[in-house]
């Protein structure tokens, strides 16, 4: 028997715990645009600074949260080259959008093998709250994860509301519904430059609609 099914309401909650505590280290929008560089904070003239996060090894990476005029979330990334802060790219679509906050931070490291060596890799966390009574609820969770190549590709997702946890490995989307554990094929961007949210199911009922056009197409199958 999958022993991921054996309890998934107490799975659920271990990661919403752990996820929790991550988020009592989030920096308020105030102290996330004190702490950045001089030559990138001041790229950014009146525009609001939501968020910040730096990760040092392997390279020097900062990820710039910001809120538009228009309301627009968007994230930007600057690597160091040669003493100079370049920004590499910026997204839209794979940010959480809405009113509820969103929020930016590295979780704990990642350590693959490579060539029988181990490698450690950051992974960027993005999370959303509520609004109204739920502003102090994350009700969306993200963490991409830096690849060999500098991709910042998705891993997992967690909608707590769901509850839905979804696990992205090679072209395969793992969903973790509450009773039953389903594959399929996902063949879609999963890099932060490419990759769309809104793609994403959030809910049970999302989920095996997905499984059904799967189905349909003889693609689905179950995790054995």
């Amino acid at each position: 028997m999958n022993q991921t099914l054996l309890n998934p309401v107490k799975r659920f909650r271990t990661v919403l715990l752990l996820v929790l505590a991550l988020l009592l280290c989030v920096l308020s929008p105030a102290q996330a645009s004190a702490q950045l560089p001089t030559d990138i904070r001041a790229q950014f003239g009146g525009i609001e600074i939501t968020g910040s996060a730096y990760w040092d090894s392997p390279g020097s990476t900062w990820f710039v949260l910001i809120r538009t005029p228009d309301k627009v979330n968007r994230l930007l990334c600057y690597t160091l080259e040669n003493g100079t802060w370049v920004q590499e790219f910026q997204a839209v679509e794979s940010v959480p959008q809405g009113e509820g906050a969103v929020r930016i931070l590295f979780s704990d490291r990642e350590k693959e093998i490579t060539d029988g060596r181990p490698l450690i890799r950051p992974v960027l966390m993005i999370t959303q709250n509520g609004t109204g009574e739920d502003e102090s609820r994350m009700i969306r969770q993200y963490e991409f994860l830096r690849s060999a190549a500098g991709e910042w590709n998705l891993v997992r997702a967690f909608f707590p509301d769901g509850p839905l946890r979804l696990e992205f490995d090679d072209k395969i989307l793992s969903l973790q519904l509450p009773d039953s554990l389903q594959a399929v094929p996902w063949i879609s961007p999963r890099d932060l430059r490419g990759i769309s949210l809104a793609e994403l199911p959030e809910t049970p009922d999302q989920a095996l609609q997905l499984i059904i056009e799967q189905n349909r197409n003889g693609l689905s199958h179950p995790d054995p």
